[in-house]
């Protein structure tokens, strides 16, 4: 039997800045994937047909069973605190619900990991529309959206008319609304 000595560790693979950077980038494009910040207009819009998916709902603030309000036109906003464009699209959006009264309901839909940074964040930017918690997250699934922030406009029958992709401001929701609905303030 010869004696061939110590085994020695295998050695490893010299350090490579650039597989660190590229795991810097690919982190930052789910980063942005999830969150992204489209401008508006129609970028990102996306056609329905289906039925608005019944999830089980909780009021954001109370934690109390909510439901969606019935026989009327109905825009759905899905945001969470963590996404900035999210949070500056809020104030169009309780500018919009100030403006068109009951004509047009608008609810808010987060499935926040920290229901309370979401209350925080609601409160912070001064929400006085209904805004909803979906524990589940099941409600994004359903409707098959992968960022935030999301927009979606179902009709008074509960059809889902179209999706929005990115954030809106208030000229951009009052022209989607009255290009799908027919209202305008």
């Amino acid at each position: 039997m010869d004696d061939i000595g110590p085994i020695a560790p295998a050695p490893t693979a010299p350090s490579r800045p650039g597989r660190h950077l590229a795991a810097l980038v690919l982190a930052l494009a789910l980063v942005l994937a999830a969150c992204s910040g489209s401008g508006g207009g129609s970028a990102g819009a996306d056609e329905g047909g289906d039925a608005l998916p019944a999830v089980r709902l909780t009021d954001l603030a109370t934690g109390e069973d909510a439901t969606w309000p019935e026989g009327t036109p109905l825009v759905v906003n899905l945001w969470a605190s963590w996404c900035t464009p999210c949070r500056k699209e809020m104030p169009a959006f309780d500018q919009v619900a100030a403006k068109l009264g009951d004509e047009v309901a608008i609810v808010g839909v987060t499935d926040d990991l920290q229901r309370n940074a979401a209350v925080e964040a609601a409160d912070k930017a001064g929400v006085s529309y209904p805004l909803r918690y979906d524990e589940d997250a099941a409600l994004m699934t359903d409707l098959g959206i992968t960022g935030l922030p999301a927009t979606v406009f179902v009709d008074e029958d509960g059809t889902v008319l179209g999706r929005h992709l990115g954030a809106m401001t208030e000229a951009d929701l009052l022209a989607e609304i009255e290009d799908r609905y027919g209202i305008a303030p």
